[in-house]
């Protein structure tokens, strides 16, 4: 009996468990005695089965859901037990951020029915954020559970940038501050995914492709597909993996394929082998003929990848209050959406092996081998500069008078308090913003600004100016890029650290100020 309950705590318990669970109850059954009548016989059962039901759904309660689908395999009085709606209810509320607020399953006739009927897709609403591999521009979508229509849905996540108006930097009146002001909101028009109860059937859920009813409107019929991971021994610099290696994931798949993904070989097989961070998505256009209305042509296939964010890498912490999602303003490209990720500066940085130029900024080489214990002089650092870039080395010359000037303008600001309290901020690490969308010149998944150190190192100045007042700059490095992500580059620029919530970039070749804005997702998940 101890060793049957034991069994059922543990989480490990899976549908291959059952048969071995079932020669445990079967070897507990009582052996009736050569001296009794058949008159005289009960029904065995076995002591799990003899507890009263409200122990046993609190046994029960232990499992996982795959493991109670097996215990209800072993008897027809436990598969009763597992059929308590009490259970499936808590599974699925598990899964849901928030499920707790989800009071009932309908349309569902049960919590039982609601689960099988999603299964295995409900990491798509526990995961929530997903990006895209779709060419240069990409994709950002928000997946959440639709309680009223009993459906996982995805919604794409746009920005439209405000009023355009600009204004000179006080600090430098030749400097153009463009204004930013965006409107961040869900393309609730066309959903990205929807899986409704009855889309899926009965079939091998893991290597079939689910039909959705997305895009019917405009002509565009699209299928999802679930993922079979890389594992990280195996994955290697020149293979096409999705998430890039700059994005923290545990998890990464192929999102490069000659036949599109069509062979079963890029499914799971089993469900210990699919992913739950990654899915993919078919799109075409399908044209029909009035006159032969069951022949169809098939044009403009193509695949997308998705994958999830770690939670821990956009979440803000007291450590580390930038990191998180944020929105930028890239001009004529329009909004884009960045992970921002705060780092300590000693962890080393690599570029995607894809890149154009396959090498770091000189600073941020450098800010690498101090911290590896190989301190260097300015005229070092000036001569190492000039060596591998060929440019006279302006940027150190500036940067080497950043603490003086910082002090300088502490001492001269009009609202000292504000000032103290920029200057006194505890702020360090690096900050990485990467592109989760991007443009034909830089594209998703690649950096778009590295300020290698925010802390006293790469302070430049405490702003004065009212519109930045007691703002930190900082040295960074922007990146920029010909069209087709050719000839890529980082240039200097400075971090203007307004708020935990609002930055500003100062590229210094192009004489303008962009601003970028945190996005809080929460705030676009409310059915």
């Amino acid at each position: 009996m101890e060793h049957i309950i034991e069994l059922l705590r543990s989480r490990s318990t899976s549908l291959s468990s059952a048969p071995k669970l079932q020669n445990e109850v079967a070897a507990s059954k009582p052996t009736p005695s050569k001296s009794s009548t058949s008159s005289d016989m009960k029904p065995a059962t076995s002591p799990l089965e003899a507890l009263p039901a409200e122990i046993v759904t609190q046994i029960l309660g232990f499992l996982p859901a795959i493991s109670l689908a097996g215990l209800s395999q072993t008897s027809h009085l436990l598969r009763s037990h597992a059929h308590n709606d009490l259970l499936w209810m808590q599974f699925v509320r598990d899964i849901i951020p928030n499920g707790d607020q989800i009071t009932s399953p309908l349309p569902a006739e049960s919590w039982r029915d609601l689960y099988i009927s999603h299964h295995p897709y409900w990491f798509l609403a526990s995961h929530r954020i997903w990006f895209s591999d779709v060419p240069n521009t990409g994709m950002i979508v928000l997946a959440r559970y639709n309680y009223r229509q009993g459906c996982i849905e995805a919604f794409r996540l746009i920005a439209e940038h405000g009023p355009h108006h600009f204004e000179t930097w006080e600090h430098n009146p030749r400097v153009i501050i463009h204004a930013f002001n965006p409107r961040v909101k869900l393309w609730l028009d066309d959903p990205v995914v929807k899986l409704d109860l009855k889309d899926h059937d009965h079939g091998n859920r893991l290597q079939k492709e689910v039909r959705m009813r997305t895009g019917a409107k405009h002509g565009i019929c699209s299928m999802i597909s679930l993922c079979q991971p890389i594992p990280q021994s195996l994955q290697h610099p020149s293979m096409a993996l999705w998430p890039p290696s700059i994005v923290p994931s545990v998890q990464r798949v192929r999102n490069e394929s000659p036949n599109k993904f069509r062979t079963d070989g890029h499914r799971p097989r089993t469900l210990a082998d699919a992913s739950d961070r990654t899915f993919r998505i078919r799109k075409w256009m399908e044209f029909s003929n009035l006159m032969q209305p069951l022949s169809s042509v098939r044009m403009g296939e193509e695949v997308s990848t998705f994958s999830t964010l770690l939670e821990e890498s956009y979440t803000p912490t007291r450590e580390k209050p930038y990191q998180g999602i944020w929105v930028g303003d890239y001009s004529g490209h329009g909004c884009e959406f960045l992970l921002v990720k705060q780092r300590p500066v000693s962890s080393l940085v690599t570029l995607s092996t894809q890149s154009a130029t396959g090498s770091l900024p000189q600073g941020m080489s450098i800010s690498e081998m101090e911290a590896e214990g190989h301190p260097k002089t300015v005229e070092q650092l000036l001569a190492i500069e000039a060596q591998c870039t060929g440019n006279s080395p302006r940027f150190f010359e500036t940067c080497q008078l950043s603490e003086s000037t910082s002090d300088n303008n502490t001492q001269t600001a009009s609202d000292g308090s504000a000032h103290d309290s920029a200057a006194n901020e505890p702020c360090s690490g690096r900050l990485e913003a990467i592109k989760l969308t991007g443009d034909v010149n830089v594209r998703r998944g690649e950096y778009t600004w590295i300020a290698e150190d925010i802390g006293p190192k790469g302070l430049i100045r405490i702003a004065d100016e009212q519109m930045f007042v007691g703002a930190r700059t900082v040295k960074s490095w922007g990146r920029i890029a010909e069209t087709g992500f050719r000839h890529d580059r980082f240039i200097p620029s400075q971090l203007i650290m307004i708020s935990h919530d609002t930055l500003a970039q100062y590229w210094e070749d192009f004489g303008h100020i962009s601003f970028y804005k945190r996005v809080n997702i929460d705030d676009y998940l409310n059915v």
